[in-house]
């Protein structure tokens, strides 16, 4: 199905605006988890990937964070091996108080010890908040798989956080 000229791939062009304006702060940051040099350019990038399609998008915003996957790799693939960081996007900012300061640079430094695998449907689903379905298309995997790796991530995150098996509650 081809979207007419005046339609976007989320609707409306008031729609479409508002979409950019909460989806592109997030994409950016998404980018530099990456490593990426401009990510500012490739949230943009990613926008303009999308409107130039002549084919409908079913899942836009998840089309939006694969293809700023897809451009952030490409961009730093001579650097591949290099450890991506959770830590240059969190916002310790937020946090309510001094207990959540530290809880949270608590949870940060765990996540860091995560699989990339793991690590990145976590932080999709809980930060970005996602759904399961985005997160697959995202990452090219069966919906069943992200469950799974959102499962054992947040199983390994109470495991580090309470080794003696009390109930944390960020888990």
């Amino acid at each position: 199905m081809e979207q007419s000229p005046q339609e976007t791939p989320f609707g409306t062009q008031e729609a479409f605006h508002a979409a950019f304006a909460e989806l592109y702060p997030r994409l950016v940051s998404y980018a530099r988890r990456y490593g990426a040099t401009f990510p500012e350019d490739i949230a943009q990038e990613a926008f303009v990937i999308l409107m130039q399609r002549e084919e409908r998008v079913e899942h836009p915003t998840a089309f939006l964070y694969g293809t700023v996957r897809t451009l952030s790799l490409t961009e730093r693939r001579p650097m591949k091996n290099q450890n991506l960081s959770l830590e240059s996007v969190a916002e310790p900012g937020l946090a309510g108080g001094a207990d959540d300061l530290v809880l949270n640079q608590e949870v940060r430094e765990r996540m860091r010890l995560l699989s990339p695998t793991f690590r990145e449907a976590l932080w999709l689903f809980v930060v970005e908040g996602l759904a399961i379905r985005e997160i697959a298309d995202i990452l090219n995997i069966p919906e069943a798989t992200v469950k799974t790796r959102i499962h054992r991530a947040k199983a390994q995150l109470k495991d580090q956080l309470n080794p003696s098996g009390g109930v944390h509650v960020l888990v």
